[in-house]
C-alpha cells in the first residue's frame, strides 16, 4: 500500500499506482505498510526504483527488520557503512 523511505533530500513516500521513479536512498528507517500492517526496517544507502507497474525495487547493501536488530550489532553495521 505505501512505503516511506529516507532519501538524500529527506523522507519521501510511495503509494499504490505511483509514477515511475528512481531515487537515491540514505541510511535510515524504512516503513512499509501492507494490508494496514506497518513493518519497519533499518536500511543502508542505495537506490529505490518504481517501475511502470508500480513495483518497488530497493538496492541496498543491508536491510534488517527492526525486531531483528541487536543494538550492539546495529552500531557495528552503522559504523561499517560510513
Amino acid at each position: 500500500e505505501s512505503l516511506i523511505a529516507p532519501g538524500k533530500l529527506g523522507f519521501f513516500g510511495i503509494l499504490s499506482d505511483h509514477a515511475s521513479l528512481i531515487a537515491s536512498l540514505c541510511r535510515g528507517p524504512l516503513t512499509v505498510t501492507q494490508n494496514g500492517t506497518k513493518n519497519y526496517f533499518a536500511i543502508s544507502s542505495g537506490v529505490l526504483k518504481v517501475n511502470e507497474q508500480s513495483n518497488v525495487l530497493l538496492l541496498v547493501d543491508s536491510a534488517r527488520k527492526v525486531e531483528t536488530i541487536d543494538e550492539a550489532k546495529n552500531e557495528e553495521t552503522i559504523d561499517a557503512g560510513k
